[in-house]
């Protein structure tokens, strides 16, 4: 089965339905720039290793981070599972107070570290201009969703936002892709998932009834029959090409 071209997946739709960590935000780069602060403040004499550390944090072998999203275990185990991973991997013990260390010195690194991607603002006004309403789906928390607007002055850009905490568990389950359309009040059939993301937030958006786009920002390539992109840009330019310049009347 050959994939939907961007023009048919985007013929019609209604809302735009984005994912957040490393779609439009550099969230890789940001934990890693935080988890090496972090590291240091937890072992400071392995000073060549922190960026390695906070690197294999990021990378999660583990999969402790799926677990928490599929809602099998709490933010905060899932957290101490991968300081714990880390440190099993290099051969250091947790020391007391650990976990308190290096969430203290994460959280201020972390907010500090966020960046936007360059191709999302073009994208953003593309769909407001159009009046597309334009939805956020994160397997991340609130909270440090939270944080990712505040620090990118995005709180008021969106009006629904469905974090882990929205149902008690993330993507891949149907029923929080329902309930983003729910909360955008749109049919899923019209609505489009963008997101880094495969599983997550193409073939489990499909699923469910939605279409879905992957950003696919490395050039991986898939065998999967689904419709992708190397930047957001590539989206901005077909909804540009299908809508036209706003009318002067709006």
């Amino acid at each position: 089965m050959s994939p939907r071209s961007l023009e048919q997946t985007l013929d019609g739709v209604h809302a735009l339905l984005l994912d957040v960590d490393d779609t439009i935000v550099d969230t890789q780069e940001a934990m890693v720039v935080a988890g090496t602060h972090a590291a240091a403040a937890v072992w400071p004499h392995r000073t060549e290793e922190h960026r390695a550390m906070a690197q294999r944090y990021y990378d999660d072998p583990e999969r402790w981070f799926p677990r928490y999203a599929s809602g099998d275990v709490p933010f905060e185990v899932m957290r101490a599972g991968r300081l714990a991973e880390v440190a099993a991997a290099f051969g250091v013990e947790v020391p007391g107070e650990a976990h308190r260390s290096y969430e203290e010195a994460y959280a201020p690194a972390f907010r500090s570290a966020q960046r936007l991607f360059p191709d999302v603002p073009d994208l953003l006004d593309a769909a407001e201009g159009e009046r597309l309403p334009v939805a956020l789906l994160t397997n991340s928390a609130l909270a440090p969703t939270r944080v990712k607007l505040e620090a990118l002055e995005l709180v008021e850009r969106f009006d629904v936002v469905v974090t882990t905490d929205t149902l008690g568990f993330g993507k891949p389950d149907p029923r929080v892709y329902l309930e983003a359309c729910r909360l955008l009040g749109a049919e899923p059939g019209r609505v489009v998932c963008i997101g880094d993301n495969l599983e997550w937030d193409v073939l489990g958006a499909e699923a469910a009834g939605l279409r879905a786009v992957w950003l696919d920002r490395d050039g991986r390539g898939t065998s999967e029959p689904v419709a992708s992109v190397r930047g957001l840009d590539e989206l901005t330019a077909v909804l540009d090409r299908r809508f036209g310049p706003p009318g002067t009347d709006r």
